[in-house]
């Protein structure tokens, strides 16, 4: 324990960084990567798709590269801090390190907010793919689908078992997420070969308005309206689990660099 670095040691303002000591080191260098990428390629990315090329069009592409790029410059910031504090929830507490108790309890309970929001979404989202083959799941209402009748049940059941995979620990949890983003990344390149294989068709990046269709300005807006900030931002997992890695001056800016790239 000792002062914050680039704070001087008679300052009246004086910060003390205080490192995990018993944390199980259970996520390898894989496994740290996989966090990030699993999060990354979930809803907010099959979804971020579809509604960034309804803003922008085919400019959409150009969304998710500058999009990545600003990611990027705050993975950076976030993968030096990490080696420097190897601590558990780092989001919460490099605020807590610099700014002090206030800005920590700020940032966590938003923090909270958020991941206290990130389960029914997915929830919700599972529903939605299943839809098409299970009509009974939920009801369409101008335009929007709602939970409706047996697929309340199925919402609660889908609930209970992501949070049960969460609570049993990092270690069940990293070795499960592994083999989930081998699969994510099967299905995507499986995705690809085929769209090329059968329906590519180059026109439609000209076709239809252009590239740009509404204007070079929807290339920014769908960076936050579309969700792929939100999709990116599931680069920070590599932060939080950076105190439960077995050597996180190598493993963390690997996994918050490689999995936005």
């Amino acid at each position: 324990m000792g002062p914050i670095m680039g704070t001087p040691a008679g300052s009246p303002t004086r910060a003390t960084v205080q490192l995990d000591h018993g944390v199980r080191r259970d996520v390898n260098r894989i496994s740290l990567l996989f966090t990030g990428v699993g999060a990354i390629i979930g809803s907010g990315w099959l979804f971020g798709a579809l509604y960034a090329s309804q803003i922008a069009g085919p400019a959409a592409i150009l969304s998710w590269i500058i999009g990545a790029i600003m990611v990027l410059f705050i993975g950076f910031v976030y993968a030096e801090l990490s080696v420097m504090f190897p601590v558990v929830g780092g989001i919460i507490r490099f605020p807590h390190y610099s700014f002090g108790s206030f800005a920590s309890y700020s940032a966590g309970w938003i923090s909270w907010l958020a991941a206290a929001a990130v389960t029914p979404i997915e929830v919700l989202a599972t529903m939605q793919y299943a839809y098409p083959y299970a009509g009974w799941l939920m009801t369409p209402v101008e335009g929007e689908y709602l939970v409706s009748g047996y697929g309340w049940l199925i919402a609660i059941a889908l609930m209970a078992l992501y949070s049960t995979i969460n609570a049993l620990g990092v270690g069940v949890f990293a070795r499960l997420n592994n083999i989930l983003v081998w699969w994510k990344l099967a299905v995507i390149v499986l995705v690809i070969v085929v769209f090329f294989a059968v329906s590519f068709n180059p026109g439609n990046l000209t076709e239809f308005g252009g590239f740009m269709p509404e204007g070079a300005g929807t290339i920014f807006t769908a960076i936050p309206a579309a969700g792929v900030a939100f999709s990116y931002l599931g680069f920070r997992n590599g932060v939080e689990f950076a105190g439960e890695t077995d050597n996180p001056q190598r493993n963390v800016p690997f996994a918050l660099i490689g999995s936005v790239v």
